[in-house]
């Protein structure tokens, strides 16, 4: 079936999400290696100074990364408890940059048949369904998108 998985999470995963990834671990029992992509790009914050009054742009995307690193930490444990339970170890790797491009530059350093990505709802500044239509045009893996 599968045997080397890439799992793209951007950090407002659901447990359902999680069920779903531990799973198809447990079926499988791949090589997994989940990653985190902290974006640097913050295009889609373009009208903070609107959204934000009273402090400077350059705060607010550091507000961003603070919230993006908390995150991460909270993937981290979940990632930690779902390799204990299914027996298997996590590769874990963090990144800053654009999702799409860093996802894209893992599936060509690794030997992944699948890569696993959450959804987000619409909403303004959500960057997720262009990353996945990014993905869909540059990359030839499997593709497995959850809720």
């Amino acid at each position: 079936m599968f045997n080397n998985i890439l799992v793209a999470v951007h950090g407002d995963e659901k447990e359902a999400f999680w069920a779903k990834i531990e799973a198809l671990i447990m079926l499988t029992k791949p090589e997994v290696t989940v990653l985190h992509v902290s974006e640097t790009g913050l295009t889609h914050y373009g009208y903070v100074d609107q959204l934000a009054s009273g402090i400077a742009k350059e705060q607010f995307i550091e507000y961003i990364y603070q919230m993006a690193e908390e995150k991460q930490q909270v993937i981290y444990q979940k990632i930690k408890e779902l390799s204990q339970r299914a027996g298997i170890n996590f590769m874990w790797q963090v990144r800053r940059g654009s999702p799409a491009k860093e996802i894209s530059s893992e599936l060509s350093k690794g030997s992944y048949d699948l890569l696993i990505l959450g959804t987000k709802p619409k909403s303004l500044g959500n960057t997720s369904s262009k990353v996945k239509e990014n993905l869909l045009k540059h990359n030839c893996v499997s593709l497995l998108i959850l809720q």
